[in-house]
């Protein structure tokens, strides 16, 4: 198992109120804490569970040839923190790896959960069995 212990995500962010509602499946179909999964789910690393990052975050240059001509025209001025008087810009990176909770995602379509797992292991040809055989699974990475 990684010790994943000593990993931040170079940007934190969240959890949010607006993560969170009325609704007990308001986010279905990835996992909001997926960049700080030893902060989040300790407890459970705790009793041997194998939790895994499901979103990376890092940051980047990058150098895009419209926004060194728009310097130069003058249609955007340099603020020096994202976007630098060489038209370089700086900014933040994010991988996010589905993760569907599948009860949620039977709530939105309007099926029962049985019959979203049968629909999704015929159109996975059949690759993963797990989607019918173990109903106390709620969570299907794809």
């Amino acid at each position: 198992m990684p010790k994943l212990e000593l990993t931040q995500p170079v940007v934190s962010f969240g959890p949010f109120k607006s993560w969170y509602g009325e609704s007990k499946h308001k986010i279905v179909s990835m996992d909001p804490l997926g960049h700080i999964p030893v902060e989040a789910f300790k407890a459970y690393i705790a009793k041997g569970y194998d939790i895994r990052p499901t979103i990376a975050v890092t940051k980047a240059h990058i150098d895009l040839p419209e926004c060194k001509e728009a310097i130069r025209v003058g249609r955007l001025q340099p603020d020096g923190d994202v976007l630098t008087g060489d038209g370089q810009s700086h900014i933040t990176k994010v991988a996010i790896e589905p993760v569907w909770f599948l009860p949620g995602i039977a709530e939105r379509f309007g099926v029962t959960e049985t019959d979203l797992r049968q629909a999704l292991f015929k159109e996975t040809n059949m690759m993963y069995p797990e989607l019918v055989t173990r109903p106390d699974l709620k969570v299907f990475l794809p």
